[in-house]
This record gives structure tokens, C-alpha cells and sequence, in this order.
């Protein structure tokens, strides 16, 4: 279980002259049941060296956990996100979850070994073997460096994906990243490996939060079969590098993965949303979170957050149709959650002016490239008629629009307005073609508009013929609002 730049769990291989126990009938084996709580030795603030060591006759002590000299590593007090988890423990009934293990190797390997008795070492040929835990995990830096004596190792990348390594069926030792499984540094994650072995070939199938892991580096019918990095049939110890945080580590002959393990939401959303983070970290398309998890929706630029679907959503949650919203989701069981969005709707100003939002948004997606909101409302002002003539923001063009002819009739005036730039089509501007008139220029083009729609439209040479009563007054003017 990788928990920094080198921060892996890592098991490890047998070595020679390694005993091999063998689990009771009905019975389960602990080799490992570390609590790190106050009944079974842990307090608060004791260096994980001291956990559970023992003295012996000879003045020397018996160390289940090996540190080195500047291992800073230490047991702490419990914190809120622990207290989230909502899965099965590993250790079934523990005593209590006040304390967990803190750890900050320094650079070095923090070990802990398989013991049961006065022997170290467990065999999985005949039965399975699991390394059971909980963890929080925190992102590398980098891919560690793994040493040839690890079975298999478990760590998150910088960009928060889970990473297995383990065999290949062929060559070298692989590191499987998962860029659907993104790993919250705040969140408590169940992990379980469970070793077997087939001879010659050694493996193990590996579970989040009780899902079994699959990718198309493993092997088997459903893809969820890992080889080890290395073979054997024997499990020594498990080992620790980095900084991050452990509780509840097991290694025994079963485990509890059935009904109540922590359930994962996978988050489907459509392309009006730009991201989806958790704790900071972005979550990818059909990508999972644990249940619970605080999420946090951004949609593009003129697109609001309208749904989300198949969890609840709350604290605060979508009260309404918003461009950012957060929450936290949840549900009875694993399942998908969809995201919708959509064009915003209704009215705001551009250039002190109501506007429609979705012609707007309309407008400023289709130009190259596409306009920001930002970068709308800092020149609302300059482009107010670009928008309105559906033209490029700042487009050079002079005399848009003209009267090309009047002709007057006994009651009735018969205006022709034309396009006179190429550039304007009344068949899709976004402002609407008014006619004013006026008795004369002293007073001028006050009040209502006289004709508002045009009487026809002929889009072969872009002229809209407006009727106009003459009793409106003897000037007539065309404008786009």
C-alpha cells in the first residue's frame, strides 16, 4: 500500500528456512491483528518500534515493528475522516477506534512481520492468505522504487490514481494504474489482498473497499487475478514506506467482504461539465468515489449543473440549476450517479441591456475560440451589438444594416430594410429588427416602436420589407435591439 512517493504496503517474499503454519479447522489465524489501540498496547503518541515489543531473558527486546533510527512513525489519536468510514473492519470486533498508526518513514522501510508463535512466515499454498487494513492514502510524487524481494504493492500516483505492481505473465514486474479509481488524501479506503498460490505460480486478487480490482494487465475470466512481482508461497511481513495513515492491520486466513463493505458511486456526467473533484482531487468520467464523498461540480462556461441522479445530494446539494455546485452523495448501495447540465436560461444585462441567456451562450460558444464568461462581462459594453448582428466580437464592419427603399402608399408606407455588410444575416441575428418613426427630428424617434416584426423576409438577398402607417410620421429609422 504505496502512501507517498515510496509510500507502498508491500508484501513480502519468503526466505529460506521460513516455518509454515498452518490455519485450525474453522478457526481463524491471526498472524497480524494490530488495533494500535489502548487494550491491545497502543497509546497515544508511542512509536510504533515500541508497539507490542516484548523483553526477553537476556536484556534484549522482541520487535514486531522494525524502524529505523529516524522512522518518525508514531501512534495518534483518531480523526474525523476515520471516523466516516462506514464499511466492515477489518478486525471485527475491535475494542474501540480511538487511536491509528501516523506514518512518516523518513525514507526507510517500516516492517512488519508475519509472526505467530516464535516463528515468522506464513505459507498460502494449501489456503489463502489476506493482508487486510485500513489506509489513507497519500499521493506520490513519483513511481517508487520497488525492491526484487516485494510480492506485490499498492500506492496512489499524482494524479490520485490507484497503482497496483505486480507480474506480467511475461517479463518484468508491471505498475497497473487504474484512471477510473481516484483516491481522496482525507479518505479512509479498505484494502484487501488475498494471496494464493497454484503451483508454480503465486497470486493474489485485490479489493477496495470489499470491490474486487480488475484491469487488463491481470489475468483470469474477469481480469482480477494478480500475479506476483515474485514467487514463493509464503507471506514474511508487510512492509511501509512514506507518510499517510493505517489502522485495523490483519493478516489472517479470511476476511469479511460481503454485504456492508463500503460502497462506491461511479459518476457519470455529459459534456457541459468541466470537472468533477473530491478533497481536491479530480474525478474522471465513470470514475468512483466512496460513498459519502463530498463532491464538487464545475460546468463549462455557460452551462449550468441541472442533476444529479441515482444518489442523494445534499449539504448543500443543487438547490438550483448553478454553474458550480458541491454536496455530499450517498446511497443504499454501489451505483451510477448522472450528472446533467445544460445552456443557461433567461435573461441577464450586456452592456446595461436584458439580454436572452441562451442566445448569449449561444453566441459566445460558437465563436473561435469560444468566449469566457469573464471575458463577456469585462467587454459587455463594446460588444453589445456584435451580439445583437450575431457578429465576431470586434468585428470591423460599418453599416450594417440600411433602408434600401420606401414606398408610399394611400395609408401605408412599404419599407425595404437590406444587410448592407455581408457579414449580417437577419435570418439569425439575436436582436430583433424594430421600426420607429417620427413627425420630425426636432422631437425625434421617442416612444414605441411602430412595427416590431417584419411583414416578409426573403433570405435570397437578405431584405426585410416592413409596413408602416404613414400617420406614424414622416421619418422612419431601422434599428436592431
Amino acid at each position: 500500500m504505496n502512501l507517498t512517493s515510496k509510500r507502498m504496503l508491500q508484501c513480502f517474499t519468503a526466505v529460506a528456512g521460513v516455518f509454515a503454519f498452518t490455519a485450525t479447522a474453522g478457526q481463524t489465524w491471526w498472524g497480524v491483528k494490530d488495533a494500535f489501540e489502548n487494550a491491545d498496547g497502543g497509546t497515544n503518541g508511542m512509536v510504533i518500534a515500541d508497539y507490542k515489543a516484548t523483553a526477553v531473558g537476556d536484556g534484549t527486546t522482541n520487535y514486531l515493528w522494525l524502524a529505523a533510527e529516524t522512522d518518525a512513525s508514531k501512534i495518534v489519536t483518531n480523526d474525523s475522516d476515520r471516523a466516516s468510514y462506514s464499511g466492515i473492519n477489518p478486525i471485527t470486533d475491535p475494542a474501540a477506534n480511538d487511536l491509528v498508526l501516523e506514518l512518516a518513514t523518513e525514507g526507510n522501510t517500516l516492517t512488519r512481520h508475519v509472526m505467530n508463535g516464535t516463528s515468522t512466515g506464513r505459507t498460502f499454498e494449501a489456503s489463502s492468505v489476506y493482508v487486510d487494513t485500513l489506509i489513507k492514502f497519500t499521493p506520490s510524487e513519483d513511481t517508487p522504487s520497488i525492491s526484487n524481494d516485494v510480492k506485490v504493492a499498492v500506492y496512489v500516483n499524482v494524479n490520485s490514481n490507484l497503482v497496483v505492481y505486480h507480474g506480467p505473465e511475461s517479463g518484468d514486474p508491471v505498475h497497473s494504474v487504474f484512471d477510473d479509481i481516484f483516491i481522496s488524501p482525507n479518505t479512509w479506503n479498505r484494502l484487501t489482498i488475498k494471496l494464493g498460490y497454484v503451483d508454480p505460480i503465486s497470486f493474489c486478487n485485490i479489493y477496495l473497499n470489499g470491490v474486487a480490482l480488475t484491469h487488463t494487465n491481470a489475468v483470469g475470466e474477469n481480469q482480477d487475478v494478480f500475479l506476483t512481482a515474485v514467487g514463493g508461497n509464503v507471506l514474511n511481513a508487510v512492509a511501509f514506506q512514506g507518510t499517510g495513515f493505517v489502522d485495523e492491520l490483519v493478516v489472517s486466513d479470511d476476511a469479511d467482504l460481503g454485504a456492508g463493505a463500503a460502497i462506491l458511486l461511479t459518476l457519470s456526467y455529459d459534456t457541459g461539465i468541466e470537472m468533477v473533484t473530491t478533497n481536491g482531487a479530480a474525478v474522471a468520467n465513470n470514475g468512483t468515489v466512496p460513498n459519502g464523498a463530498l463532491i464538487v461540480i464545475d460546468a463549462k462556461d455557460w452551462y449550468a449543473v441541472t442533476g444529479v441522479n441515482g444518489a442523494t445530494f445534499a449539504d448543500p446539494g443543487l438547490t438550483e440549476p448553478a454553474n458550480v455546485v458541491s454536496g455530499t452523495v450517498t446511497a443504499a448501495a454501489s451505483t451510477n450517479v448522472t450528472i446533467t447540465s445544460a445552456k443557461y436560461t433567461g435573461s441577464m444585462e450586456l452592456g446595461g441591456k436584458p439580454v436572452d441567456l441562451d442566445k448569449l451562450s449561444t453566441w459566445a460558444l460558437a465563436q473561435q475560440p469560444a468566449l469566457t464568461e469573464a471575458q463577456v462581462a469585462a467587454n459587455a459594453d463594446g460588444w453589445y451589438d456584435e451580439y445583437l448582428l450575431n457578429l465576431a466580437p470586434d468585428a470591423a464592419v460599418t453599416n450594417t444594416i440600411a433602408i434600401d427603399s420606401i414606398a408610399v402608399g394611400a395609408t401605408d408606407a412599404t419599407i425595404k430594410v437590406v444587410a448592407s455588410s455581408t457579414d449580417v444575416n437577419f435570418a439569425s441575428i439575436n436582436g430583433t429588427l424594430k421600426i420607429y418613426a417620427a413627425t420630425n427630428l426636432v422631437t425625434g424617434f421617442g416612444g414605441e416602436p411602430v412595427a416590431l416584426e417584419p411583414v416578409a423576409f426573403t433570405s435570397a438577398n437578405n431584405t426585410n420589407t416592413v409596413v408602416v402607417p404613414i400617420s406614424a410620421g414622416s421619418f422612419i429609422k431601422a434599428k436592431v435591439e
